[in-house]
């Protein structure tokens, strides 16, 4: 239990010291901090001390403490000595009259914060009948779920940093234990205490200082507190955010510039807070854009005009930075072939060149197409030729999609020099793999731009499906035929034997005669058929023969023909 009587003594003088001169022996006034912290679960005093006139002279002296109103009938009492049994609910057995109102002492002490009991707080004396006064003055109670934690609004590597964390400190029974979390390396790192008072609010205030480093960026310090023999622990944290100045990580851009071609160039940079990106030709600006981690500079097509030094400035309130400027002289772009001169003997090849300055669209070249890769997919490859060096896409429109370079289905085949795929004046060459089913009806169209316009074309498809049947038709038609050559023969050998069986003569092993019938020949059998076997075997086998084969000549027709080419007869003798 708390000290009373002789223990509150001292703390009654030093308030009755402390009251403005006037007001001792003179007319109703009280004196309290207008505001005391603690923190939920502990406890909290407030300290009070109140005067009333001399001439009354009381014989007994009460007290009592209402929350949230001065007036009695608005809220209960939250202790009142003289009528415990008015005491509201919420503060039975947590509220404390601590001082002795006869020593003009009005202390209260309350325990078990919790945060209903946060809020303001009036006494009221008691001198008995008429003589009672309610104070105006009023202590606002705070209950902290944890200590306050204060940082500097700005923490800046390099410059010394102080971090405070203020613990209340109004209860004498249980005295806070402070200390530091994460604190561990931090470089020039110390520590200490100070107790203060606030107008009688104490706190104990526990100081770090250290100087912060770039890398602490995000680490998180803490203050701990603690209360001997007790479970009761707080914490409050806060991760460190730790500016610095700009500083250009990286610039990019090509190391030769083609006149007429596209250029972009590119720099990022860091800092806290995120710097003013500039890019400058000279001392002329050419874009800036603030709080931006990176920034690109875009020439769509340069020109003489365009020479000079190019620099990058990265700048914010703690300081500016410039990376060495990038200067790429500006060359002629190389001089393209349009065609070949016819050689004659002795002489080399000439090729003929264009104007330097061609205003013509991108060409799609012919080997721009789509190829089946038998499990892969299709494959499909689109190549343009252009000056300034175009860029190259793929466009399905029965997808509504377009494809580019980025695309995890997109490739850039490798280049080479001019006119091979490289430099900003040649052919580039995209690679787009189609995977999984496709609809029959898939279009891929390539497209090509540069400066002076886009060209596209769709490209030569072939569904896999056509492939198929275009293994399985001919050999369904070469069943079909040998059944069609089968069938005729079997025909005409059983029509033959027919007919050696209806004369029963015998025809001394001649084939091809007839009893009764002399002289009279008859064709040999099949002659039709022995003719469209052997075409039906060249069509199927013979599809390396290409179309430029000459075509087979029908069968003969059955009569006597011409002297140099007798038809194929067998005669007939009569025994």
């Amino acid at each position: 239990m708390a000290p009373t009587g002789v223990a509150s003594l001292p703390v009654a003088l030093l308030l009755l010291l402390l009251l403005p001169p006037g007001t001792r022996g003179g007319s109703w006034a009280a004196w309290m901090p207008p505001a005391v912290a603690g923190l939920e679960g502990t406890c909290v005093v407030l300290p009070c001390r109140f005067e009333y006139p001399e001439e009354l002279r009381p014989a007994a002296v009460h007290g009592l403490w209402y929350f949230g109103s001065p007036y009695p009938k608005s809220y209960p009492p939250v202790v009142a000595r003289s009528r415990p049994a008015a005491v509201h609910e919420s503060f039975a057995g947590r509220a404390e009259l601590l001082g002795d109102p006869g020593l003009r002492d009005c202390s209260l002490r309350l325990w078990r914060l919790s945060p209903e009991l946060a809020g303001k707080y009036y006494f009221r004396g008691d001198l008995g009948g008429y003589n009672q006064y309610s104070f105006s003055e009023h202590t606002t109670l705070e209950v902290l779920a944890r200590p306050v934690l204060e940082v500097p609004p700005e923490v800046v590597a390099g410059a010394e940093v102080e971090l405070r964390c203020r613990v209340p400190d109004n209860c004498p029974e249980l005295p806070p234990l402070l200390g530091w979390e994460g604190a561990e390396g931090l470089e020039g790192a110390a520590g200490g205490e100070v107790r203060e008072d606030a107008g009688g609010a104490r706190n104990l205030l526990g100081l770090l200082r250290f100087r912060p480093r770039r890398e602490d960026g995000g680490r998180r310090l803490g203050c701990s507190v603690a209360f001997a023999n007790t479970s009761l622990a707080f914490e409050a944290s806060v991760a460190l955010d730790v500016q610095y100045e700009p500083q250009v990580v990286g610039l990019w851009g090509p190391s030769e510039v083609v006149e007429g071609a596209r250029v972009e160039l590119g720099c990022e940079a860091e800092g806290r807070p995120l710097p003013l990106l500039s890019w400058f030709r000279g001392a002329a600006v050419l874009r800036e854009e603030p709080a931006a981690p990176a920034l690109r500079l875009l020439l769509p097509r340069v020109a003489p005009a365009h020479a000079g030094a190019y620099s990058c400035v990265a700048e914010n309130r703690h300081g500016r930075h410039n990376h060495p400027s990038w200067d790429p002289g500006v060359r002629p772009p190389p001089r393209r072939a349009l065609g070949l001169l016819c050689p004659f003997w002795g002489h080399p090849i000439s090729p003929i060149f264009p104007p330097p300055d061609n205003p013509d669209p991108p060409v799609v070249l012919p080997e721009s197409r789509c190829t089946a890769g038998g499990g892969e997919g299709v494959r499909c490859v689109c190549s343009a030729a252009a000056v300034p060096e175009a860029a190259v896409l793929f466009e399905l429109p029965s997808r509504n999609l377009t494809v580019a370079e980025g695309h995890r289905d997109f490739a850039a085949a490798p280049r080479g020099g001019p006119g091979t795929g490289g430099g900003p004046g040649g052919v580039v060459t995209g690679i787009l793999t189609l995977r999984g089913a496709l609809e029959p009806r898939l279009a891929v169209l390539c497209a090509a731009r540069n400066a002076h316009g886009t060209t596209a074309r769709q490209l030569r498809f072939h569904h896999p499906g056509g492939l198929v049947w275009a293994k399985v038709g001919p050999v369904g038609a070469v069943v079909a035929f040998a059944i069609v050559i089968a069938l005729v023969c079997y025909l005409s050998q059983s029509r033959r034997k027919y007919w050696e069986g209806e004369e029963g003569g015998d025809f001394g092993g001649r084939e091809g005669t007839r009893g009764g019938h002399r002289g009279v020949t008859v064709p040999s059998p099949c002659p039709q058929a022995r003719w469209l076997r052997g075409a039906v075997g060249r069509w199927a086998l013979g599809a390396r023969e290409g179309p430029g084969a000459p075509p087979e000549p029908p069968p003969p027709k059955p009569g006597r023909g011409s002297p140099e080419e007798p038809p194929e007869y067998a005669e007939i003798r009569v025994k």
